[in-house]
């Protein structure tokens, strides 16, 4: 009776866990240690997709401390949906700033500024969220509007060189998280997961994709045996 039991509560939890991933959000972020190709600066970002409905809200936050210069802005982002039909971007938002001398944080609006990202596949079921955008996507902004890293304790961005720093060419930009919402198929789930930093084509960095509840599923899977030992 133990025994059976035993695979009753296994099974349960296995139910739970599948339920779980076809509910759960899928979370990227680049790799440590990553740097921008072309400048050779540190950077570092994560992309939270969360999946409701028909409903896809993507936050896209830059992780980077001590930011110095416009090669660290994050300025897009590439994915592919297992399901690319009719998919649409319905809002982006996020807190547009200016850097003053000093760098000093000008608010121009509030929390949810509308953004003028562009957004387009690039073929098949993958898309393009950027400022500074490839495969035939554009964009209005470009070359401003990319999100800044994480300001200095004292609330600055104290590292800050000219290329950020009052330059009217990249200004406004992204303070904090941008939230983008798209329309898209039921079910779908992200992968390929692509990030962009700087002002000029090429900055990329690729996202591991994650594996923490398929890694959670194979430990379930030997519970039975485990608990047939012991019975």
């Amino acid at each position: 009776m133990k025994k059976y039991l035993g695979y009753l509560v296994v099974a349960m939890v296995l139910a739970v866990t599948s339920a779980g991933v076809a509910q759960a959000d899928q979370f990227f972020s680049t790799p440590a240690g990553s740097v921008n190709p072309l400048t050779g600066q540190p950077v570092s970002a994560s992309a939270n997709f969360s999946l409701s409905g028909s409903t896809l809200t993507l936050t896209l936050t830059n992780l980077t401390p001590d930011m110095v210069s416009a090669g660290q802005l994050l300025t897009g982002l590439s994915f592919t949906l297992s399901n690319g039909s009719g998919v649409t971007l319905n809002s982006q938002t996020g807190n547009l700033v200016n850097i003053l001398t000093g760098g000093v944080i000008s608010n121009v609006g509030g929390l949810n500024d509308t953004l003028g990202w562009g957004f387009g596949s690039t073929g098949g079921s993958t898309f393009e969220l950027c400022v500074i955008c490839s495969g035939g996507v554009t964009s209005p902004v470009t070359p401003s509007e990319g999100l800044l890293g994480l300001p200095s304790a004292d609330g600055k961005f104290d590292n800050a060189n000219p290329s950020i720093v009052n330059n009217a060419a990249h200004l406004p930009v992204v303070l904090g998280a941008a939230t983008y919402t798209f329309t898209v198929p039921t079910g779908v789930t992200v992968s390929d997961v692509f990030f962009t930093f700087g002002t000029q084509a090429g900055g990329g960095v690729s996202a591991p994709e994650p594996s923490s509840v398929l890694l959670l599923g194979l430990g379930l899977v030997g519970l039975p045996l485990l608990m047939r030992r012991r019975s």
